[in-house]
């Protein structure tokens, strides 16, 4: 018997020590981590949003803005058995039980958390269902700050469209406070400036039983809004543009030569970015299959073959070669055999005798193939490079390289292409915009900028770079642009304003589809002093001196409204 409870104490005492030790163990050794893990348990943050910041346009004119909207939420924990819930208000809203059930299970996260069921919803609706609030346990009427673009369709490639974020922005884009499906910028500046635009996010920090349910408010934290942003775009030129170019697909990019500020981007057809600030999802999705690319910004990612603008560069290449002079004449009699094979010009009748500036001004293709035989490949591809062609201007957002050949062993045939802006060639618009604005400006490259401030604080435009061109050479080359408009026999002609002088060149360039051409015009204006240089692409759109140049008349007349 002695021994039987000997062994009992001895087995008491162990387990009691056992106990001591593991107490120990939890309290001394691990009970800060398991204090913080209790607390963070307890603990719960409902993030709120804040409104984004405002887009304006150089004239104080808003972009994009925020309008108060509302939605319909259910918080799971108070709403019980949600089914009669959701059947209550689909009746209040003329919305599907079962749409309403999808919204619910998407969104659905933490049993404090509201859950969106339907957003936005017009302000009746919102007042009915708050209404009838004594029957929807739950339910929860959310006043929301919504973005809304004024002018729908202008300037949308560079406003860009909201989304929900992408799964692998998501893990980023969380440490801000952002929800699986929140609205973020997902193009455009709303994307490339989202993290100033979408400002501080706030919320409540919230106590939860073991169950997950609110039991207290312990804190609020105000959001912040987002920074405004005012841009160097002139938001009545451009939709000045984008009424011109109609249902005609193109492109338009209008700087001021002497900054490279982006007056103007336009890129046809459009989109309304408010379908996406909406989520209008059968919209979007004929967006998103539409054949025509409305989504893409052509302005920067169009690439097209550049025809006659490129004589431009064959013109200055061959005066800063000393390859010919001013003087120098061609006849043109319709074409010129090049070994076995014969190019056309545009004119099948020929231009007669032509010097380089009645050349540029009646567009002469054996005059300038002619002249790109006598510069070279090498100099040639030089001068296309120096004035940014192949390569990025330095957009602030996403743009297209272009193309500009590499072999310098090209064909006699090819080099003769290349010269008039066929052949082994691609450029964008903004491209050619910075390349027409070098000629503007007295001979400095620039790049192309659209943030002038954030926050009211100014943003330095880039510095431009000086080409080493000679006066002369840009002089001779500005006077041919002004003949190419001003006189009876130019092919700008239709660009002639009684209003304003303008600089011009026309071109018209050969597509895979026979038949149709991509039209284009550059020129800058007041062609003496000029404030605005414009390259313009109408995309199977014919001859340059037909809608493009309309479209240039039309922006240079607009110049002198602002």
């Amino acid at each position: 018997m002695a021994t039987r409870l000997t062994w009992f104490h001895r087995a008491a005492w162990l387990g009691l020590s056992l106990l001591v030790i593991r107490l120990a163990d939890l309290q001394l050794l691990h009970g800060a981590s398991f204090r913080a893990s209790a607390e963070r348990n307890r603990i719960r943050v409902i993030p709120r949003l804040a409104p984004r910041g405002l887009l304006l346009d150089r004239a104080g004119r808003q972009l994009a803005t925020n309008h108060l909207a509302f939605r319909l939420a259910i918080i799971p924990q108070e709403a019980g058995p949600v089914e009669p819930v959701l059947a209550r208000v689909s009746r209040l809203t003329s919305t599907s039980t079962a749409q309403l059930s999808r919204a619910f299970a998407q969104s659905r996260s933490f049993p404090f958390l509201p859950a969106p069921i339907l957003n936005p919803v017009a302000k009746r609706v919102a007042l009915r269902v708050e209404e009838a609030r004594w029957q929807l346990p739950g339910v929860l009427v959310e006043p929301v700050a919504t973005r809304v673009y004024p002018l729908g369709e202008v300037a949308a490639h560079v406003i860009g469209y909201l989304g929900e974020p992408s799964a692998e922005a998501f893990p980023v884009l969380k440490t801000y406070g952002v929800r699986p499906h929140d609205l973020v910028g997902r193009a455009g500046l709303e994307w490339q400036l989202d993290q100033l635009l979408h400002g501080r996010a706030g919320g409540s920090l919230i106590e939860v039983d073991h169950r997950g349910r609110q039991r207290r408010v312990l804190g609020f934290r105000p959001p912040l809004p987002g920074e405004s942003v005012a841009l160097t775009l002139d938001a009545k030129l451009q939709a000045a543009i984008e009424r011109q170019f109609g249902s005609q697909a193109g492109a338009c990019v209008v700087l001021n030569p002497s900054t490279g500020e982006v007056l103007a981007m336009v890129s046809r057809p459009g989109f309304d970015p408010n379908v996406f600030a909406e989520q209008r999802q059968p919209e979007i999705r004929r967006l998103l299959q539409d054949p025509a690319s409305p989504l893409l910004n052509r302005a920067t990612d169009g690439v097209y073959l550049p025809g006659s603008i490129l004589k431009l560069m064959t013109a200055m290449a061959a005066l800063e070669h000393h390859v010919v002079r001013p003087e120098w004449s061609v006849e043109c009699r319709g074409s010129l055999l090049l070994g076995d094979r014969r190019f056309h010009c545009w004119n099948r009748d020929g231009h007669g005798v032509v010097s380089l500036r009645e050349a540029l001004q009646q567009s002469c293709n054996v005059y300038f193939m002619q002249v790109g035989r006598r510069v070279g490949i090498s100099r040639l591809r030089a001068q296309l490079a120096q004035v940014g062609l192949g390569r990025p201007t330095g957009w602030v957002m996403e743009e297209q390289r272009g193309h500009l050949p590499v072999d310098r062993r090209l064909t006699e045939g090819e080099v003769a292409l290349l010269a008039i802006g066929q052949g082994q060639i691609l450029v964008t618009p903004i491209q050619v915009a910075v390349m027409v604005s070098a000629i503007a400006n007295g001979g400095r490259l620039v790049t192309p900028w659209i943030v002038a401030e954030v926050g009211g604080q100014a943003i330095p435009p880039p510095a431009s770079r000086p080409l080493g061109w000679s006066r002369q050479s840009i002089e001779i080359i500005r006077r041919a642009m002004i003949a190419v408009v001003n006189e009876p026999i130019g092919t700008g002609v239709t660009a002639r304003s009684d209003q304003v002088r303008i600089a011009g060149k026309t071109g018209t360039a050969q597509t895979h589809r026979p038949g149709q051409t991509h039209g284009w015009f550059v020129g800058f204006c007041p062609a003496e002093a000029p404030r605005l240089a414009m390259a313009i692409v109408a995309e199977y759109g014919g001859s340059g001196g037909g809608l493009p140049a309309s479209i240039a008349k039309v922006i240079c007349e607009e110049s002198l409204r602002q």
